[in-house]
């Protein structure tokens, strides 16, 4: 008798194990099939985008180039270049005269 109750407990435990193994089983088989079907309609009806990054770079770069070399102003004259560096000149001797005091 209380054999046969050890073995209908057993008999019970293991339908549940097989029972709850199944489900993750069938659960894990479905996920598996719903993302191939997700991954298919995906490839099958988007298009894809690229981004060319190396061009884009290039053009970004000579586009630059371009806009710097209509900007250039004319060089400056002799007089033009010493009458900057004089006013520099006065000016970081002023600034040095200031921060000492």
């Amino acid at each position: 008798m209380k054999i046969d109750i050890f073995n209908f407990y057993i008999s019970k435990m293991w339908n549940v194990v097989g029972w709850f193994l199944f489900n993750i089983i069938f659960s894990i088989i479905i996920i598996y099939i719903l993302h191939y079907i997700w991954c298919y309609l995906k490839e099958t009806y988007s298009t894809k985008k690229t981004k060319d990054l190396v061009n884009t770079q290039i053009e970004k770069y000579k586009k630059i180039i371009a806009e710097t070399q209509q900007n250039q102003k004319t060089t400056l004259s002799e007089n033009e270049m010493n009458a900057m560096n004089d006013d520099l000149t006065k000016f970081l001797e002023n600034e040095i005269q200031t921060s000492f005091e």
